[in-house]
């Protein structure tokens, strides 16, 4: 059973051109966007995917990550569950390296105020 969770997860997000990316943050470095089409809920915790595209190759040799991550809106924590890294911007080309977590073994961390981790955790949390 976790093997197909697993697999389910990373098809969830190795599907990059079926996303609507909606920009949320541009930096020096790059843009951040969130895929509120891919919002599931579940109770408290809402899971979701992010983007991180990037100007400049970053050490993984990636010009864009995406992330499945999992909020728990009553308590304003996160998780990360999965990460690819790809070649090329807005998860496109091969991908470079990838990580899937087991949610069970993964800790909760605090959303830190005035960060963009906050503003992520408002965004996805008001939905």
């Amino acid at each position: 059973m976790h093997k197909f969770l697993m697999m389910l997860i990373v098809a969830c997000i190795s599907t990059p051109a079926a996303a609507e990316w909606t920009m949320i943050q541009t930096s020096d470095s790059g843009n951040m966007y969130i895929d509120f089409d891919s919002i599931q809920k579940s109770g408290d915790s809402i899971s979701v995917s992010t983007l991180n595209d990037y100007y400049e190759l970053q050490p993984k040799q990636e010009l864009s990550s995406q992330w499945r991550e999992l909020y728990d809106c009553k308590h304003k924590k996160f998780k990360i569950l999965a990460v690819n890294y790809y070649a090329e911007n807005m998860a496109k080309g091969n991908i470079v390296d990838a990580s899937n977590l087991n949610e069970a073994d993964i800790a909760w961390s605090d959303t830190v105020m005035y960060s963009i981790g906050e503003l992520k955790t408002n965004l996805i949390c008001s939905r």
